[in-house]
């Protein structure tokens, strides 16, 4: 039993320290996390802030309103002090 204390604290520790990024869509029509979906930003953001991540991942399309993007940005900023980065894909949305 005395082996088995350190090898789960140590678990526990590299859990915890590892770099963690959570992956988010905004379409012009909804954003999504996971399975996630929702037509506003809140709930989204919500699940992200739950997750806890060090970096949060957007993809996007061009045809995506500049505007949700950055209305998620606003009310991720005001939860969680996450690295957010952009990406745009190439497919038609």
């Amino acid at each position: 039993m005395k082996t088995a204390l350190p090898a789960v604290a140590l678990a526990l520790a590299a859990g915890c320290s590892s770099h963690r990024t959570v992956d988010v869509t905004i379409l012009p029509d909804h954003y999504r996390v996971g399975d996630l979906v929702s037509k506003v930003a809140t709930p989204v953001v919500a699940e992200v802030a739950r997750r806890r991540p060090h970096e949060v991942h957007v993809h996007t399309c061009h045809s995506t309103p500049p505007a949700r993007v950055s209305q998620f940005h606003k009310e991720l900023e005001a939860k969680l002090q996450a690295k957010m980065t952009l990406s745009f894909t190439a497919r038609n949305c």
